[in-house]
């Protein structure tokens, strides 16, 4: 049996018995799940170690790996919400336990441990006990109901990449960094004003007028990446902070909040800057069309960011 196989029948042992479990916090998801795969491998006599809070590269650690030899073949984040049925057994403020963006992040992660060839498959696993972020798209991800109101958001990365062994605990990752050239291959760049930018099978790289590009993780990072670029070309600055997007509503924040301490719907904190976005989008086509407009409103041309 394969470390994936392995994995994703664990997965589904936890999801059929999710009943008799009573968890609080994520390390009680991650201890279950590395238990069981102790046992599940032990029993097999199959070759692999199961380790926690394992290093892939740079200080990037993943929940649980699965190690053959010296070569991680499955790494695994993993991010749970309790129930709000079950708030009386948690302190006063516990809700919500996932914010910030860092479900986002976890599926940006494990997409990134298979492009730096740490780990041959990753996986990101969202527990949503109660279905709070049920509503919410992931592009690229997808909801499974595993039952009496408990869903899990599904993101698995790789599978038949290659990869290099880390038995160093990162030693064996390379060291490229993000930006590249992704999305929409063997194409040519394409303007960010038309529909067609945002069409790909895949999300694309930007290629902003100084030439800079950052290459999207996943969808509804477009908006961050503008936003970085901006603050970066300092086009936007704290002046502008909070940046609104309606009467009610802001696109930044030093906070992820909109008035009235509202919070913001799907936040993601913009590295290298003090802001986070609000990424509650709805689908790429309005995404694509408040880029369009924010550039603008800092006298950009929207069409000299090109896309591919």
């Amino acid at each position: 049996m394969d470390a994936a196989t392995l994995f994703e029948n664990t997965m589904d042992w936890l999801r059929d018995g999710y009943g008799e479990h009573r968890f609080f916090v994520e390390r009680d998801i991650v201890w279950t799940a590395q238990l069981r795969l102790l046992e599940e491998a032990e029993r097999a006599h199959l070759p692999y170690r199961v380790l926690n809070d394992y290093t892939l590269f740079r200080g990037n650690r993943a929940d649980l790996a699965i190690l053959n030899g010296g070569a991680v073949e499955v790494a695994v984040e993993f991010k749970y919400e309790p129930s709000r049925a079950r708030g009386g057994e948690f302190g006063p403020g516990k809700f919500p336990v996932v914010w910030g963006g860092s479900e986002l992040e976890d599926i940006r992660r494990v997409h990134e441990y298979v492009r730096q060839e740490s780990a041959k498959t990753a996986y990101a696993i969202f527990i949503d006990e109660g279905g709070a972020f049920r509503q919410a798209s992931y592009p690229g991800s997808e909801w499974r109901d595993w039952g009496n109101g408990v869903w899990a958001l599904w993101t698995k990365a790789g599978g038949d990449a290659a990869y290099k062994a880390n038995s160093a605990g990162g030693a064996g990752a390379t060291d490229a960094g993000i930006a590249g050239e992704g999305g929409h291959t063997g194409a040519g760049w394409v303007p960010l004003t038309s529909k067609e930018s945002m069409m790909g099978s895949s999300p694309p790289t930007l290629r902003f007028p100084d030439e800079s590009r950052r290459a999207l993780q996943y969808w509804n990072d477009l908006l961050p990446q503008v936003v970085g670029w901006l603050w970066e070309s300092e086009r936007l600055t704290m002046n502008d902070i909070p940046l609104p997007s309606g009467p009610k509503r802001f696109i930044a924040n030093t906070r992820p909040y909109h008035t009235n301490e509202r919070v913001f719907d799907f936040p993601k904190k913009v590295e290298g800057t003090p802001l986070v976005v609000e990424t509650d989008t709805g689908d790429q086509e309005t995404a694509r069309r408040r880029a369009v407009k924010l550039l603008k409103d800092f006298g950009v041309d929207p069409s000299d960011v090109l896309v591919r």
